[in-house]
């Protein structure tokens, strides 16, 4: 195939494509670029970093209530990350972008991480600076 044909066949998939696709994907990206493991690649039992984008954030009681859980979303999946025993966390919030480091459980046929450390990042996730000069 030649490189024209990739070029307007990559074109086209970005004009055709839904935004929530293309966004996943830049996400996706940015994600592997920065250094972290990706959702989609971790299992149970692993200890892992993650970075992504809160997609959801819920609190408050109910019988089925662990904590501040929110979804953290990185392009390739998602992972729940909960709390134990907290009723809020300051800049815990949607569109949030996040770093979280503990061990990946499941819950409900769902990946977890239960009381991560985690890192607030000021914006989106950057790539590392060996992939940065690469680029350049």
């Amino acid at each position: 195939m030649s490189s024209l044909a990739r070029v307007l066949r990559r074109i086209s998939a970005r004009l055709t494509e839904p935004v929530d696709v293309l966004d996943a994907a830049e996400l996706a990206g940015r994600v592997h670029g920065s250094g972290s493991s990706r959702v989609i690649d971790v299992n149970r039992g692993d200890r892992a970093t993650l970075t992504g984008r809160i997609r959801a954030v819920s609190t408050g009681g109910g019988e089925d209530h662990l904590g501040v859980t929110a979804e953290v979303f990185d392009g390739t999946g998602g992972i729940e990350v909960c709390w134990l025993g907290r009723r809020t966390i300051s800049g815990i919030d949607t569109g949030r972008y996040i770093r979280v480091t503990g061990r990946v459980g499941e819950r409900a046929g769902r990946k977890i991480m239960f009381n991560p450390r985690y890192e607030l990042l000021a914006g989106q996730p950057r790539r590392t600076l060996e992939e940065t000069d690469e680029r350049a």
